[in-house]
């Protein structure tokens, strides 16, 4: 079976991928560049805009119908970063029967360290709740309380 692949619209600021491995267009190859906010040109394309601009995180309640927002934590420094923390999503979002569709939802990577369903409330939902750290205190020191 062949998994649905998601189309991106990478924001001016985030670096271009030039693999094929992702359906990624960016800003900067487009007749008009949009803005560093371009939700209404990735709907256009029917694309989930990546961005690393953090008005899209927090609360929110956005009238317009979009194709989907992925947030960046802060500028991945390069492609390769790009396609790996993307690639990731998408596997996740295929895991968990989230890949029909993306519009409405919002997304936030800390880049190579954790994914987060964004809710309209400003809530971060870890999509990867295993990658915590957790210390558990040595058997003798539980023993002797």
């Amino acid at each position: 079976m062949i998994q649905p692949q998601l189309r991106w619209l990478l924001d001016s600021r985030i670096p271009a991928v030039s693999s094929k491995a992702l359906d990624a267009v960016h800003a900067n190859a487009l007749p008009r560049t949009p803005g560093p906010v371009a939700l209404r040109e990735a709907t256009s394309l029917d694309r989930v805009l990546v961005t690393d601009n953090q008005d899209f995180r927090g609360p929110w309640a956005f009238p317009l119908e979009h194709a989907g927002v992925v947030v960046f934590d802060h500028l991945p420094t390069d492609a390769s970063a790009v396609e790996r923390n993307l690639g990731n999503l998408a596997f996740r979002l295929h895991q968990f029967g989230m890949m029909e569709s993306l519009a409405g939802m919002r997304f936030v990577v800390k880049v190579d360290r954790c994914l987060s369903h964004l809710l309209d409330d400003g809530t971060e939902h870890d999509l990867e709740p295993w990658k915590e750290v957790r210390l558990q205190e040595p058997a003798e020191a539980a023993q002797t309380q």
